[in-house]
């Protein structure tokens, strides 16, 4: 929960659409900020995220209202229209391993998308917990298997994700994951795509607006939170590696099996055309390590 110092967050008991009920404010990014909702007509607990750029908007003297300067308009609705794609896309999706939509409607002079809430602790929170398990081939073949499987749906509906990290990975109380964000979602066969990215986990392609980006984005993503999961933090940012000495490799320490780390690198490359292509070899190399630790021996198949 975040605390409001500046007077920019919905009031608590705020309703949305006659429908919801703002609780409280979970986050907030450079675009928007997350609450905690409940359904007016039955208590279900649920997520609001509200369309609000701190650079460009204003909250109004309601508490409510969002209101933007004549000379940033243009800009401000160029970015909502970012947003509410966001709500449209996951729309289309229905799978375990990705948050449910809800609805996304405008109101306030801003923007919202409603989606389930999921209980549980994002993959950097667990990570910074003293006994956290997430370099064990168990935890990663529960919870990463599933995230692949996630990936795989959405690729083949033609989205890439674009934003894979620790942060936008939920681990449920249950231990099932859910893919978070897809704010930065895009159709891959579009010829241009806004430029967002995040430090470590974001391949060169995500640096120009027009260049080729595709699954083969994303899978940079998940090697870069596979190698967080091994070491702890993130890998070299891209730029950086691009210029540096050739020989500065990424280093993953290799624990008695060479499949793992090998895909991780492979999936690291800074050249796409060089990169790991089908995230069959994660979902093999997981299958492996899991299967290794439990002593017993792993059939590896890629098709």
């Amino acid at each position: 929960m975040i605390v409001d110092t500046s007077g920019s967050l919905l009031a608590r008991n705020t309703k949305l659409r006659n429908t919801y009920q703002i609780r409280s404010a979970l986050s907030r990014s450079e675009l928007a900020i997350v609450y905690t909702a409940r359904l007016l007509d039955n208590r279900e607990k649920v997520i609001v995220k509200e369309f609000f750029p701190n650079a460009l908007a204003l909250r109004g003297s309601d508490r409510k209202t969002v209101t933007c300067s004549a000379s940033m308009q243009f800009k401000y609705v160029e970015f909502m229209h970012y947003f509410l794609r966001e709500g449209q896309m996951l729309k289309e999706l229905s799978h375990p391993g990705i948050v449910g939509y809800i609805d996304h409607f405008e109101e306030n002079g801003t923007a919202y998308l409603v989606m389930e809430y999921c209980a549980g602790k994002t993959l950097d929170l667990v990570m910074k917990e003293e006994d956290a398990p997430t370099s064990d081939p168990a935890f990663l073949y529960h919870s990463l298997l599933p995230l692949i499987d996630a990936m795989e749906y959405i690729h083949d509906k033609g989205i890439i994700h674009r934003d894979i990290k620790p942060g936008n990975i939920m681990i449920g109380e249950n231990g099932n994951i859910k893919l978070l964000d897809f704010g930065s979602a895009v159709h891959f066969e579009g010829k241009e795509h806004p430029i967002f990215t995040t430090a470590g986990y974001s391949p060169l392609e995500f640096y120009s607006n027009r260049s080729q980006q595709g699954p083969v984005s994303d899978i940079y993503s998940l090697a870069a939170t596979l190698y967080y999961c091994r070491k702890g933090s993130p890998p070299p940012d891209v730029p950086g590696r691009l210029f540096a000495d050739q020989a500065d490799r990424i280093q993953i320490e290799n624990a008695g099996l060479s499949l793992l780390p090998y895909v991780i690198r492979r999936g690291l490359e800074v050249q796409a055309n060089k990169r790991c292509r089908s995230l069959r070899w994660f979902k093999a190399a997981l299958r492996a390590e899991y299967w290794i630790k439990k002593g017993k021996r792993p059939t590896l198949t890629v098709r």
